[in-house]
């Protein structure tokens, strides 16, 4: 059985015999993708780095109304869904005018694929605890600077001025529910009092009217717990109480316990009230306070650079494909070449096909001194394998 062989020697003889050709293709190679760089577009990136503190996920002034957040994780969740809500479609759009990236179309789609490709120049990532890092390329250096400042003060005022809307509308919610609160307790104090002062049945029939009326009122907003709720039913029934014993002749013992419950309970509405107000005045410092110290909330680790090199085209990349490329390139010509041509060997078989005869063998040529003698008709025989 006749099986071919492939000898490491022979494999290095036959790549030393093209090693000037091999060498030639490498260098081409390196040298035009080293020249693709100059060619190709550059990208330009600014960055910066942000710290959101962890004060700023902790107010103890609505801690008793929003949950504060001490979790790392949630922090960061919570830091990277307000840096997408910064870079906005709105803000990409004006960017994209006031630096002319954008083309003048009035075609949907292509504004949607304009707004895309911009949004995509984006880059932000978290880098540890509440840190974050926002970057911008773009082939004009100067611009990539700007956009990235720009960048940096919208992140950092939505971010400042998302919590202030919080407390902001705390603070809103709060004061409409001290206004309805001293509304419904001044109706129902100037009630009882007209009733106490009148000591009339009738006058207390209509006061009780008018107290169910209220609570009917009152619990379409709120819930049966409500302070307000509960205030005008102890007063109901006070008044119920009052009446149930006038009706029975005890009129000077109702009255009287009547006067010391309203009393008490003016005493009680009082302090809830004082407490509302309090509270609201701690707001309003709150604010004061957060408002004039935006920076305390959002630190800048790293300010807007301008970018100095490119980030692509890198020249060693492209040197480092350029050279693979070169070695693959050099492997092809060599195997095509070894394969279209045929060797000497190859060649004397088919020469001794052509005239019906074998190879038996190949001499070396004979040398005496520095010319080579010529081949005698003997050996020329020996060698075709002529009898």
């Amino acid at each position: 059985m006749k099986t071919d062989k492939i000898f490491l020697r022979e494999l290095l003889n036959t790549i030393n015999s093209y090693r000037y050709k091999i060498i030639l293709i490498c260098v081409m190679s390196v040298a035009f993708f080293f020249q693709l760089t100059f060619w190709i577009e550059k990208q330009y990136v600014a960055n910066f780095e942000i710290n959101v503190y962890s004060k700023y996920f902790q107010n103890p002034l609505i801690s008793a109304v929003i949950p504060d957040v001490f979790s790392i994780p949630e922090m960061r969740f919570a830091i990277d869904s307000m840096v997408k809500e910064a870079i906005s479609d709105d803000y990409i759009d004006e960017i994209g005018t006031e630096f002319n990236i954008y083309s003048k179309t009035d075609d949907p789609r292509e504004q949607a694929r304009q707004r895309q490709f911009l949004r995509d120049r984006f880059s932000y990532y978290s880098t540890g605890g509440q840190s974050y890092q926002i970057s911008f390329s773009h082939s004009d250096p100067y611009i990539a600077k700007k956009i990235a400042e720009r960048t940096l003060k919208v992140v950092k005022d939505h971010i400042v001025d998302k919590r202030i809307n919080t407390i902001e509308l705390v603070k809103e919610v709060m004061i409409r529910k001290l206004n309805s609160f001293n509304a419904s307790q001044k109706f129902t104090q100037q009630g009882s009092d007209k009733a106490l002062a009148s000591k009339s049945p009738d006058v207390l029939r209509e006061e009780l009217a008018k107290i169910n009326s209220s609570i009917s009122a009152l619990s379409k907003q709120f819930k049966e717990s409500h302070p307000k709720i509960i205030n005008l039913k102890e007063r109901k029934r006070m008044i119920s109480d009052w009446l149930m014993e006038f009706d029975i002749g005890e009129d000077t013992s109702g009255s009287s316990d009547l006067t010391v419950a309203v009393n008490h309970n003016k005493i009680i509405a009082e302090q809830l009230s004082s407490k509302f107000y309090a509270k609201y005045h701690d707001f309003n410092i709150a604010l004061e306070i957060e408002k004039k110290s935006l920076s305390s909330y959002v630190g800048v680790i790293r300010q807007p650079q301008l970018p100095t090199a490119p980030v692509w085209p890198k020249k060693r990349l492209f040197a480092s494909l350029g050279l693979i490329l070169g070695i693959v390139i050099s492997f092809i010509y060599v195997f095509v070449n070894e394969l279209i041509i045929p060797s000497r060997k190859e060649q004397m078989e088919a020469e001794a096909a052509s005239l019906g005869t074998m190879v038996l063998g190949d001499l070396p040529l004979l040398k005496t001194g520095p010319a080579s003698l010529p081949l005698t008709k003997e050996k020329e025989e020996v060698k075709w394998g002529h009898a």
